[in-house]
């Protein structure tokens, strides 16, 4: 580097990656900050013999002092790639440049302490900050899924769902030669058990309730009254494996999706035509199941529905490299639970990997409705949903699959009291939850009810 260069970048001024110190008496407090920039940005570089107005002084450079500076660098855990350059400042002296970058990912430590470069001002790293990278480094290289579970053996895994998936592979060529094979041997195949033991993905996709203790999944299902969550209608909350909650969510939304029924022309027959198109639904929880960021305790798969929008969340933001504009163009497949994406995609469930955003996309548009939208927030990924027309009718609005069975009955009698319709609908179902949707039917004009307590009676409109 010559003067001229070393004077350009001197003009920056001090910031993320650049750091000016008077004189290598300040040695140590450098290669701290040095192992700051590591950690912020990845590399950094630090002036000696520049004052912090950015004025070019330079100093003696003796042999001892090119030792100190290497020895001192070489105290940065993990190792990391450091260059030390002269140049005479044109006062009897040499400014020092020593520039630093990462050849292994961090978090680094100098000396044994981890630094975090914000600004222009180094600061020691937080316990949970440096926590944080290290789990996320070992992600990088062992994925969680495969972590052994603890305390997991397959007797605590749920045979019957494990069976029902092998039934599906074999169904649709995706797995083959597993005739008579032991479940742990069949569950090798799919590297779902190791010789360390259960996998985490085999507690996530297999793990029968009762399982030793480790947190396995959960889903979250709400419907909320109006367009935002002061008032739920149906809240649920459910754990268990992660076949189990995707069949107890896409019950939920058979419930609660209204469903506009039109008669076909010419023909004695009506079409159902859902508000939400119920592949692109499947596929968003599919994804949401697999894709998760299951390392984040407390984290879920929520479904809130809303009178104009139905969103998926499922925690952790998207994989590096993804964006959400990405989602809806050629991109690469970034599964972060591969164990558990592969037992998806083996039992069926999942078309091809990385299509299935694209999928979304194409299934809403051909249904009329809007392009689903793809947004991180607040430490998650949404996918949100909205129907064909905000000015959708008002049957279409307030009517489910359980409004229609309930008008299928009030077609049979004259009137009926709630007793009487909750007998004849046989669903497992609290009188509340009867009320309530007898109430939104009579919001949308398609039953009327007499009467008060329990005289009252319900007749179509």
């Amino acid at each position: 580097m010559k003067l001229a260069s070393l004077k350009k970048l001197v003009a920056r001024g001090e910031g993320l990656e650049l750091e000016f110190k008077r004189s290598t008496g300040a040695l140590r407090e450098a290669i701290q900050t040095l192992c700051g920039m590591l950690n912020a940005s990845g590399s950094g570089v630090v002036v000696f013999g520049v004052t912090d107005e950015g004025e070019i002084r330079g100093q003696q450079v003796a042999e001892k002092t090119r030792r100190e500076i290497a020895q001192c660098s070489r105290r940065i855990e993990p190792t990391a790639i450091v260059d030390v350059t002269e140049v005479p400042s044109g006062k009897g002296g040499a400014a020092i440049v020593v520039s630093a970058s990462a050849e292994t990912p961090g978090p680094f430590s100098f000396d044994g302490r981890a630094y975090l470069r914000v600004g222009n001002t180094t600061q020691r790293m937080s316990h949970s900050e440096l926590e944080r990278r290290v789990a996320q480094r070992l992600l990088v290289e062992t994925p969680w899924d495969r972590w052994p579970a603890s305390g997991w053996e397959v007797g605590n895994l749920d045979s019957d769902e494990i069976a029902s998936t092998v039934e599906d592979a074999v169904h649709v060529n995706k797995l083959g030669g597993v005739l008579g094979e032991k479940t742990e041997v069949i569950l090798r195949r799919l590297e779902l058990v190791t010789d360390r033991g259960v996998t985490r993905a085999a507690a996530i996709l297999f793990g029968a309730d009762g399982g030793p203790g480790y947190p396995m999944g959960e889903v979250r299902l709400a419907r909320f009254h109006g367009v935002s969550k002061g008032e739920a209608r149906d809240n649920r909350q459910h754990k268990g494996h992660a076949f189990k909650l995707l069949r107890l969510a896409e019950t939920f939304l058979e419930e609660h999706v209204p469903v506009a029924s039109t008669l076909v022309s010419g023909q004695m027959r009506r079409r159902d035509v859902p508000r939400y198109p119920t592949p692109a639904l499947r596929e968003a929880l599919i994804n949401a199941f697999t894709h998760r960021d299951y390392s984040i305790d407390g984290g879920a798969v929520s479904v809130a529905m809303f009178d104009d929008r139905l969103e998926v969340w499922s925690t952790g933001l998207l994989p590096p490299g993804l964006t959400p504009q990405k989602l809806k163009g050629q991109h690469e497949s970034v599964p972060r639970n591969r164990l558990i994406a592969d037992t998806f995609h083996r039992r069926g469930l999942v078309e091809r990997w990385g299509y299935g955003t694209n999928r979304m996309v194409e299934v809403c548009l051909a249904a009329g409705c809007p392009e689903p939208e793809y947004e991180e927030t607040g430490g998650a990924f949404v996918v949100r949903f909205r129907p064909a027309s905000v000015a959708d009718t008002a049957h279409a609005q307030a009517i489910s699959q359980r409004g229609e069975r309930i008008l299928a009955i009030l077609a049979d009698a004259t009137q009926l009291g709630t007793p009487e319709i909750l007998d004849r609908l046989g669903e497992n179902i609290t009188v509340r939850s009867l009320q309530t949707e007898l109430k939104r039917l009579r919001e949308s004009g398609l039953i009327v009810s007499r009467g008060r307590g329990r005289a009252t009676v319900h007749a179509k409109a």
